[in-house]
């Protein structure tokens, strides 16, 4: 077997190589084919058909297992080589870790990155884990040509897993990299070569991606189209191991072997002609999303305690009023009263209750607050739930639930259980100027002292009303970026956990806080309609080419999150909220591996590539000097 050469490197931007690289990133469901497809893409870098392959080394570059049945219909299981990186277990991801495989082809080098596959059994979590990691990777470039996304051509319907990946892969990508998307159809020999079955379905997906904003329209055409079958590869391992073929089988694995093999230089030439796509701007909607992700369920909580506070200001602003021709009664309220939320970091998340019989209901002047005294799990390291979503399904796998979906411990449905990753709790924190109390022996000093209150009262009030508004517009402005720049627009999970503030309180029945349901109504709306204003702003700039009106950048994203820090009342509390939640997801990380393949021979169809690449620069240089 050919002996390839692996290297460890730091997590570090290249430099440019002396050499034109051409990066393709491969991307799939878990069991697609994109550790198959590697090595055979090897084979045909090396060797020309497949009779050359038979009779010269078998290039496998990752461990593979094949189960094949012999010509006496017996099963044999295979396997070739090992490595760390690989995993045999059934239903995950065979890839542990994002590694490259670099082909070096004369004046050009390809260089192919292997990913985990999307839709892991381990869920969701595991899925975004995997993302982040290649992220991470990723950020060694500057640039990729090609974004490869791996199907297999017979999924007729659009089911959830099918759904799921295709929109899982858009949403992490930066809205230019749909011009640098292929699509490579794998075992596509029973579709006759064709994308099959498939394409229907896909089309469907990306229309619907078309249709809503930020609009993308990703090509899926005979250009950006490849439909290969590695069953040839397969050939040759089993042809190494012994077993026996017909004269007919090995006819039809040869005429495979051109078709995919032909394919492959179609998609070669036509990736070496894209321009490529810059990592930065996947990197920066990513690394955006992670922020404005986190910071959904502190802001709306912050949002929340800011209401409280008006509130409470009000009601004392009243009494003062009330009391104003009574020394001892004015005494007692000349305070500013405050409402401050203390958090409780967690180590790992908890499945609780949010049921209102679970969850205790307690006065903060005169203001409900919630505390999930129920927990029902704890911790619970169930990875793939969402974080702080009433009733994910998910949830129905954790330890505390029982076959009939009902928790064991408190009673209620998975329905009404969720994840959290922090506890906060309201309470009392008033500001009381003792030395002025003292002071207050006459009516008229009093009054005095109650106006002046009064007055911090109305300026405080004011102050909070003002956070309460820049929130709600860098929010908004947050929803905007993300569903402008992403090719799929994301989950509004701020949205999403004010309507679930908004159904908690709606539950109380009678004892429910009308004006707190009219707030958070309230508040819903106005973000609804800024986050609805920006998207009309830019439909005004895209059809008008108005420079006046400025899309939102990841730097506007930075900058509207360090003003969120710097509130005067709510910084702290909202980078508080914010630390407790990112200290209990945690980070994974890993070491670069890559592959280096040299081969002791060539295809001639690498000769065809290079020479034709050669003459383009040349051109192109040409072009630019003269």
């Amino acid at each position: 077997m050919l002996a390839i050469t692996e290297a460890d490197t730091s997590i570090a931007v290249r430099d440019p190589q002396t050499k034109k690289e051409f990066i393709i990133l491969l991307l799939g469901e878990t069991g697609v084919g994109k550790s198959t497809f590697i090595n055979a893409f090897a084979n045909y870098l090396t060797y020309s058909n497949l009779s050359e392959a038979v009779n010269d080394e078998l290039i496998s570059l990752i461990p593979s297992k094949f189960t094949f049945t012999d010509e006496n219909y017996e099963e044999r299981t295979i396997r070739i080589g090992q490595c760390e990186n690989e995993s045999e277990k059934l239903g995950t991801s065979s890839t542990q870790n994002a590694k490259s495989y670099v082909f070096p082809l004369d004046e050009i080098r390809i260089r192919l990155i292997d990913t985990p596959g999307i839709g892991d059994t381990r869920g969701a979590k595991q899925d975004n884990i995997n993302f982040d990691n290649l992220l991470t990777y990723l950020a060694e470039f500057k640039e990729i040509h090609a974004i490869c996304i791996l199907l297999k051509p017979n999924n007729a319907r659009i089911t959830v897993m099918f759904e799921y990946c295709i929109k899982q892969l858009l949403s992490r990508l930066e809205k230019s990299a749909s011009q640098n998307i292929v699509f490579l159809f794998t075992n596509s020999r029973g579709t006759f070569y064709r994308p099959g079955d498939t394409l229907p379905p896909l089309r469907e997906v990306l229309e619907e991606t078309q249709n809503k904003p930020p609009h993308v329209k990703i090509q899926l055409d005979k250009r950006n189209i490849y439909c290969i079958d590695n069953e040839a590869f397969r050939f040759l391992v089993a042809a190494r191991f012994g077993i026996q073929f017909s004269e007919r089988e090995t006819d039809d694995f040869a005429s495979s072997w051109k078709i995919s093999s032909e394919e492959c230089w179609r998609l070669l030439t036509y990736i070496t002609q894209l321009p490529p796509h810059k990592i930065q701007n996947t990197l920066s909607i990513n690394e955006s999303r992670r922020l404005i992700f986190q910071l959904s369920r502190p802001l709306a909580d912050i949002a929340s305690l800011i209401q409280i506070n008006v509130t409470q200001m009000e009601r004392q602003e009243k009494l003062l009023n009330l009391h104003a021709d009574d020394v001892e009664k004015l005494k007692e309220n000349l305070l500013v009263p405050v409402a401050n939320i203390r958090v409780e970091g967690l180590n790992h998340p908890r499945t609780v209750c949010t049921n209102l019989q679970c969850c205790q209901v307690f006065q903060v002047n005169g203001n409900k607050t919630y505390h999930y005294k129920q927990v029902c799990h704890d911790p619970c390291r169930l990875k793939e739930v969402p974080k702080e979503i009433v009733g994910s399904p998910e949830l129905v796998r954790c330890y505390a639930m029982n076959s009939q979906q009902h928790c064991n411990y408190c009673g209620c449905s998975y329905l009404k259980h969720m994840h959290i990753y922090y506890q906060s709790f309201i309470y009392e924190d008033n500001i009381v100027d003792d030395n002025v109390r003292s002071q207050i022996t006459t009516k008229e000093n009093a009054k005095r002292a109650a106006e002046n209150l009064i007055r911090k009262i109305k300026q405080r009030r004011a102050e909070y009303e003002k956070e309460q508004d820049i929130i709600i517009k860098n929010t908004a402005k947050f929803a905007h970026f993300l569903q402008n720049n992403a090719i799929v627009a994301y989950n509004d999970a701020y949205e999403s956990y004010l309507e679930y503030l908004i159904d908690r309180e709606k539950s109380l029945g009678v004892s429910c806080d009308k004006v707190n349901i009219q707030t958070l109504q309230n508040m819903l709306q106005q973000y609804i309609q800024e986050k609805n204003a920006l998207d009309h702003a830019l439909e005004l700039a895209k059809r008008s080419n108005l420079a006046t009106i400025p899309y939102i950048t990841p730097k506007d994203v930075e900058n509207a999150i360090d003003l969120l820090y710097k509130l005067p009342h709510c910084g702290s509390k909202i980078k508080e909220l914010f630390d407790k939640q990112n200290r209990a997801k945690g980070v994974e990380r890993y070491i670069e591996r890559e592959v280096n393949f040299k081969p002791t021979k060539r295809s001639s169809r690498v000769r065809e590539l290079v020479s034709s690449l050669t003459e383009k620069f040349s051109t192109a240089l040409a072009n630019i000097f003269s």
